[in-house]
């Protein structure tokens, strides 16, 4: 894969993980499971970060 479309995925991972959390906010559901599916979204991004050994964008 090409270092273009990790970040893509990445990116889309960190948007739908903060898009859980404000579903959760906004009572669509209990708060608690946006938060807790934000943060099983954001780990996977993480571990799936490590795997294709991308560093951090600034």
């Amino acid at each position: 894969m090409e270092e273009n479309q990790v970040n893509f995925i990445l990116y889309i991972m960190g948007v739908l993980g903060l898009i859980v959390l404000l579903l959760g906010v906004f009572d669509f559901y209990p708060i608690k499971y946006g938060v807790l599916g934000a943060i099983i979204i954001w780990v996977i991004g993480g571990g799936y970060r490590q795997y294709f050994g991308v560093g951090k964008v600034r």
